[in-house]
């Protein structure tokens, strides 16, 4: 199997069974003291270690990036380990201190709690499963965490898990030489 469809194996996924189960915030561009409240989108790609993406990035957030770390292949099983990061928008101050007063703006940790939310939830639908549509095993072991640096108001965090599945079938060069 390509890693390209196991990549999109896992976004198919996560948007039945996570998308649906939580709602976040959305940024409205033109008021910062207002959000609206949606599902996360599920997208197939890479964000840069430190959480920023170039301006020409087209992604809405909230959201979980699915990506490959690396993969191995062994002529039995190909592994996969893939980085789910998740992004999430706090306002940068709290609800009563809306204000265009850069005195009163802070960072609120609502956005830290509600990231930690989204990847518990997460990790809990991918603990349910241990095989995804009949073909991918999920390995035991799941690692979360926030990136070093949060590019306010805006939280970044990520988890890594491995996935298996059969390996394409090696040919057998020795057995078709001999059949010549």
């Amino acid at each position: 199997m390509s890693t390209v469809k196991v990549l999109n194996e896992i976004k198919e996924f996560l948007e039945s069974n996570v998308k649906p189960n939580i709602k976040l915030r959305l940024p409205n561009d033109n008021d910062i003291t207002s959000y609206s409240l949606i599902n996360p989108n599920v997208f197939v790609g890479w964000v840069p270690p430190k959480g920023y993406l170039p301006e020409n990035v087209n992604f809405s957030v909230p959201c979980i990036v699915v990506g490959l770390d690396d993969g191995e292949d062994d002529n039995i099983d190909s592994s996969y380990k893939i980085r789910l990061t998740f992004v999430v928008y706090s306002q940068l101050f709290s609800p009563n201190q809306a204000s265009n007063n850069a005195e009163n703006v802070y960072a609120n940790y609502d956005g830290y709690i509600e990231l930690l939310n989204f990847i518990d939830l997460t990790k809990a639908k991918l603990r349910n499963e241990t095989i995804i549509n009949k073909y991918i095993k999920i390995d035991s072991s799941i690692l979360w965490s926030m990136y070093l640096e949060q590019p306010l108001p805006y939280w970044y965090g990520y988890m890594t898990l491995t996935v298996r599945n059969s390996a394409y079938p090696a040919s057998n060069m020795e057995s078709m030489l001999n059949n010549l």
